[in-house]
């Protein structure tokens, strides 16, 4: 297809071979043709204009041709003495006028030239920019293939290695299973002798009993035997019908549906004693709750703490008095005797009444005489914005944390100072000295 400026001038050309198609018999008889060039950078455009055909003349125009003609320079160098100079004139014109747009469509043409040369060159740039893209990609390219192999061989290095792993957790679950089966089986056995143990503990520790009061009776004689026939309501009424040997004992507490254990101590300041709580060596855990210090826990004859509700209900029968004994490490002992002692029921929080105070643990009274609720580490009864039986440890009277704690943390020999959460009586060795031994015991008054 043609571009648009050539086709333009061939419709020129057409228009003007049609404009002169009647003229071409008269152009042979011509003696010359008029040309005319157009000249355009390197190239150059001639157009011969045809001569016309004559026409057949008429007179009035014949005279004004000739007056024409004489006037044109144009028509003299025609030769146009046959035709009209009015219509000579008028081809004139449209040639003008042809030449004119012709020269408009040439700047257009060589406008659209430079844009094409411009296009070009944009094109051939944009053809070496995307050449060196594509080398890049190409460098690229080869890269990430290079990277891909390397990936690869990882893989297959971590599955190889995951396969490794695998196997040895296999491996190692097969361990573990046999191992947890023969532990199991150790537990199992271990489980079958430590209840036969303790078994045999507790029917040893019966039968040694059942010796020691055989041999107190027959060493005490016909009272004893009576003795261990009767029911007991504490120590003293043990002590009063004629047994005097220290050890453990039957009672039956007033309100209480079954018989208790307790270790009567008949020696000391006269005896008679119902011991209601005792440390010596740390065997017993008395970091308890509410519940544990309320029926009370380990051993009559070692570590233990007979009971808040029995304590309620020894105490609300008759009066009572209470006793405390202290050892340290170093062998030091004292003693703190209360002439009166009586511990209220459980809705009153086991509240402890104290008067009457004595002995050689200090000037003056490590417990609170009135008023004092019995606090644990779930049940916090006391006076202070914090919880003194979980920073004091143990279950006690604290009050605003208080001067003493009988019932702290065990700390053995050489780890006994500095605590506050230890076996503490501040009025006998300071209120951060933990001590090695204690008993507290009660018995009636006037006894």
């Amino acid at each position: 297809m043609l571009p648009r400026p050539a086709m333009l001038l061939g419709g020129l050309l057409l228009a003007a071979a049609a404009v002169t198609a009647a003229q071409r018999r008269g152009q042979e008889a011509a003696g010359r043709r008029r040309a005319h060039r157009v000249q355009h950078g390197q190239c150059s455009y001639t157009f011969v204009l045809p001569e016309p055909e004559p026409c057949p003349p008429e007179p009035e125009a014949f005279g004004g041709s000739n007056s024409l003609q004489r006037d044109s320079p144009a028509a003299a160098a025609l030769n146009l003495g046959d035709w009209p100079a009015q219509r000579v004139r008028q081809l004139e014109k449209v040639l003008e006028n042809n030449t004119q747009w012709l020269q408009k469509v040439l700047n257009q043409t060589s406008r659209m030239e430079i844009q094409l040369l411009e296009t070009s060159l944009s094109t051939n740039k944009l053809e070496k920019q995307l050449l060196l893209q594509g080398h890049e990609l190409h460098r690229l390219q080869g890269r990430n293939n290079a990277l891909e192999t390397r990936v690869q061989a990882l893989e297959t290095q971590q599955q190889a290695e995951l396969a490794s792993l695998r196997g040895e957790k296999e491996r190692l679950r097969r361990l573990l299973g046999r191992q947890s089966g023969a532990l199991a089986g150790l537990e199992r056995s271990l489980r079958a002798a430590s209840s036969n143990s303790s078994l045999l503990q507790r029917q040893q520790r019966q039968l040694l009993e059942s010796v020691q009061r055989l041999v107190r009776v027959v060493a005490q004689g016909p009272a004893s035997m009576r003795a261990a026939e009767q029911v007991f309501q504490d120590c003293a009424e043990i002590q009063r019908f004629g047994a005097n040997a220290s050890g453990v004992y039957t009672i039956h507490v007033a309100n209480m549906t079954e018989p208790r254990k307790v270790f009567c101590d008949m020696e000391a300041n006269g005896g008679g004693w119902t011991l209601i709580q005792r440390r010596e060596n740390g065997s017993v855990n008395f970091q308890r709750n509410w519940r544990d210090y309320k029926q009370g826990f380990g051993d009559p004859a070692g570590e233990h703490w007979l009971g808040n509700e029995v304590m309620h209900q020894l105490t609300g029968r008759t009066a009572y008095s209470l006793r405390v004994e202290l050892q340290d490490w170093e062998g030091n002992e004292a003693y703190a005797q209360y002439e009166h002692f009586q511990l209220g029921s459980e809705g009153q929080l086991y509240r402890l009444s104290l008067s009457g105070y004595s002995g050689s643990a200090g000037h003056q009274s490590s417990l609170v005489l009135q008023g004092t609720n019995f606090s644990t580490r779930d049940a916090d009864n006391d006076n202070c914005l914090c919880k003194c039986a979980q920073m004091l440890s143990g279950g006690w009277w604290f009050d605003a944390c208080g001067l003493s704690n009988l019932n702290g943390i065990y700390y053995p020999a050489h780890h006994h100072v500095r605590k506050l959460n230890g076996i503490r009586w501040h009025y006998f060795q300071g209120p951060s000295y933990s001590l090695r031994a204690t008993r507290m015991m009660v018995r009636p008054v006037g006894v």
